[in-house]
């Protein structure tokens, strides 16, 4: 992300490095810790965190910790996600289910998790640990409503995507803002402000992560091309794609979703429906729709020291590749 301050790109740097401490004396479990946290996201959650809790009237270990907690929380979900989805890549190299097996997977991730709610014990804020103990338990709801949508794919309509997309995405982004704020002790209603640009901005930052799935055909965003639709996900793109095509397009793209092995030409048909017209005007405008949304609660906060950093992540969220 290049759009970060000196010292946000230091606070992150803080926050990776508090993370790699965080290991256990057991060998096995120090190779999967590192490789793990070896493979650098962009840590968005975590810098919305940074700049929702600038202040200076509060320390800036508690800053980095509290960000530090998020990003274990994110990771231990994305852990669990590639075993539930049978993925063979994160970030760009292998998942971890694919380099040792599901069940190491599934026991790191509950070792993330732990690692997280040891921190926000040592925290010692009853209101964040709440907040974040409630986000934890709304990932995971929003995972087992998504599986359940596996087996209706023909029923799924708008407003199960984004319920869906808030509690796996927008919950923990909402977390992050909100929580960075209430480590600043702002007010009440600068608090329920952050979290709903946080609820906003996680909304499309998913609504975009759906269409590099398929952009990944054409682009490089450093993921697998097709990687949801092969997982048979009905995401945004692929929603409104379903809405436009004809009888005989949406057999074709439903006979093949869910499928891990896509002929080219295929692939090259798949990605000329996505890009219909009309489908991409409907994705757009959901798209531009919850960026207004996280601009308008932005608004609020000019007097806030992070209002142009958030301004720039709002705008990279919406324009980012990766």
């Amino acid at each position: 992300m290049n759009v970060l301050k000196k010292t946000s790109a230091a606070d992150l740097g803080r926050v990776q490095a508090t993370i790699k401490k965080e290991l256990a004396s057991e060998k096995i479990i120090q190779e999967i810790y590192e490789y793990i946290f070896n493979a650098e996201g962009k840590k968005t959650r975590a810098l919305l965190c940074l700049l929702a809790s600038k202040s200076q009237d509060i320390k800036s270990n508690s800053r980095i910790n509290l960000a530090s907690i998020i990003e274990l929380l994110h990771t231990a979900t994305l852990v669990h996600d590639d075993v539930v989805d049978e993925s063979e890549l994160r970030r760009g190299t292998r998942s971890v289910n694919q380099v040792w097996t599901n069940s190491y997977s599934v026991l790191i991730g509950d070792f993330i998790y732990s690692k997280a709610f040891i921190l926000m014990v040592k925290l010692g804020i009853p209101s964040i640990l709440d907040e974040l103990a409630k986000a934890t338990n709304d990932i995971a709801r929003g995972e087992i409503i998504q599986l359940e949508l596996f087996e209706n794919k023909q029923l799924i309509e708008l407003k199960d995507l984004l319920k869906v997309s808030y509690l796996k995405t927008g919950r923990l982004f909402e977390a992050s803002a909100k929580t960075g704020a209430m480590l600043a002790c702002r007010s009440k209603e600068e608090v329920k402000t952050f979290g709903l640009l946080g609820k906003a901005l996680g909304t499309a930052f998913q609504i975009q992560d759906d269409i590099l799935d398929y952009e990944a055909l054409r682009l490089n965003t450093g993921k697998p091309a097709l990687k949801d639709f092969k997982e048979g996900k009905v995401t945004f793109p692929l929603y409104f794609a379903l809405q436009h095509a004809n009888a005989k397009d949406k057999n074709f793209l439903m006979s093949l979703l869910g499928k891990s092995k896509i002929l080219k030409k295929d692939q090259n048909k798949i990605y000329q429906l996505i890009q219909n017209e009309k489908t991409q005007k409907d994705i757009n405008v959901l798209l531009n729709k919850y960026i207004k949304e996280t601009l308008k609660h932005l608004n609020n906060l000019k007097h806030h020291a992070c209002y142009n950093e958030m301004l720039d992540l709002i705008t990279f969220s919406k324009i980012r590749k990766i």
